[in-house]
């Protein structure tokens, strides 16, 4: 069985087309198990009940963005290791330097490929086959 398929992924994205984008190229590169989360806080509220392998999340959001998230994650020991994302439309080198300094394993401009997505998972979890 491909590793991709036993991995549980978390898309938080406030856009529910870029969900569904993400959702969409996941499971072209074998994921199963993909649970949407709409917002930051939405995302919390998720990983208290769902088993999660790596998150995938958008910066820009209402109520917590992905920054935020992405510090709350890692300050609690449950999840503080957990393979983090991050998904802009922007490339700002500041920001990925920020991201970075916050403890995030991946980042990934926006509009992406399958291709590209793979790549930034990989390079995160290792091969997906």
């Amino acid at each position: 069985m491909p590793k991709a398929a036993s991995v549980n992924v978390l898309i938080v994205d406030d856009q529910q087309s870029m969900r569904g984008i993400s959702k969409y190229i996941l499971g072209q590169l074998g994921f199963k198990s993909i649970t949407e989360a709409r917002s930051g806080r939405d995302a919390l509220m998720k990983l208290e009940n769902h088993p999660v392998d790596l998150i995938i999340s958008d910066w820009n959001m209402d109520d917590i963005d992905g920054l935020t998230l992405l510090k709350v994650i890692r300050k609690h020991p449950r999840t503080a290791k957990m393979p983090f994302i991050m998904a802009t439309g922007r490339s700002d080198k500041e920001q990925v330097k920020e991201a970075i300094s916050c403890g995030v394993n991946n980042y990934i401009i926006k509009p992406f490929d399958a291709g590209t997505m793979k790549k930034k998972i990989e390079a995160v979890i290792g091969a997906l086959q």
